[in-house]
């Protein structure tokens, strides 16, 4: 009976190490956000075309905020109207990286919608 009862007390642990590991991520972060469009400055100001390195980005942040549109959305259009982005470029970058949206990007969006 020893034996048993040991095995099962390890299953627990086991389980309760499995379980913590797969609790969800923390929330990305406004830092980070604006990180991952970094590639992108260039486009987004408008001093260049679109670029690979601007799209695996944007579409890395597509992916990471799936979680937190909310909190990205509005970390972004508040640096995007503080910053002076082009905007015609910002509603361009989803289409030409090949990212689906639920939302469209301009500067007026509800972020809470």
């Amino acid at each position: 009976m020893g034996y048993n009862s040991s095995c099962l007390v390890r299953l627990v642990v086991l389980a309760m190490i499995i379980s913590c590991n797969l609790a969800p991520t923390t929330a990305i972060s406004c830092t980070e956000a604006i990180e991952y469009l970094m590639p992108c400055q260039t486009f987004l100001f408008g001093w260049s075309g679109i670029t690979a390195p601007c799209c695996q980005g944007a579409q890395s942040l597509a992916i990471a905020s799936l979680s937190d549109r909310k909190s990205v959305c509005q970390c972004l259009k508040q640096a995007a109207l503080s910053l002076n982005v082009n905007l015609d470029n910002a509603k361009q970058l989803p289409a030409l990286c090949k990212i689906s949206l639920p939302f469209e990007i301009r500067p007026d969006i509800d972020c809470n919608a």
